[in-house]
């Protein structure tokens, strides 16, 4: 039996921790309602961030981004063109951490690699892409796509430990930073002692 996996983390399921949802995917005649399956801590952040305009739009602001520079540098294709159909669901594979997603329907999961993490890869890829581009005779664009994507998911897993270091020490400098202003904020206290010998709070 194949193990069930959360639609939101792609993590395994139990039955005691698994909610249905209906969820509206896009689909060539229109939006229909498809259950998937979540863990029951998952699906408020699915939906939270499905809801969430701005998310959306720096997830399309990403994928454009992703999208442009695969067609532009990697490819070299003109303004006009565009990207094969395979090329883009190879490139929507690695957002959801597979070979090809069974839809175009990728953005706001968890599982895979972001956007951002590819287009980051893929600036780290450069130089191996355009030597194998140069070196390898390729039967079809089918293979060259193939070829380009090996050596992205050869890289994929060191950029993005290398994004999630930078992000750790991002997010503890923002903690040193408001504690440190909290701190500034906090009036000091100063403890003088009046003729009466009694203990008064002045605050500076």
């Amino acid at each position: 039996m194949a193990i069930q996996k959360c639609y939101y983390c792609a993590n395994p399921l139990n039955e005691e921790d698994m909610v249905i949802k209906p969820i509206p995917l896009k689909t060539k005649s229109g939006y229909r309602n498809y259950k998937r399956k979540f863990h029951i801590d998952c699906l408020p952040k699915y939906l939270k961030e499905h809801e969430d305009i701005k998310f959306r739009e720096q997830e399309n602001s990403d994928w454009d981004q992703v999208y442009q520079y695969f067609k532009s540098e990697i490819l070299n294709l003109p303004a006009g063109a565009n990207l094969s159909k395979y090329c883009v669901e190879r490139l929507l594979g690695l957002r959801v951490g597979k070979f090809r997603p069974a839809s175009t329907n990728v953005r706001g999961n968890k599982q895979g690699y972001s956007f951002k993490t590819i287009y980051y890869t893929l600036l780290y890829s450069y130089d191996a892409i355009k030597k194998a581009q140069k070196t390898v005779e390729f039967n079809n664009e089918e293979h060259e796509i193939n070829y380009i994507m090996k050596i992205v998911t050869g890289n994929i897993n060191f950029i993005q430990r290398r994004l999630d270091a930078l992000d750790k020490e991002r997010k503890k400098v923002e903690k040193i930073s408001k504690e440190e202003k909290k701190k500034i904020e906090q009036p000091t206290v100063a403890y003088k002692r009046k003729g009466s010998g009694r203990r008064k709070v002045d605050f500076i």
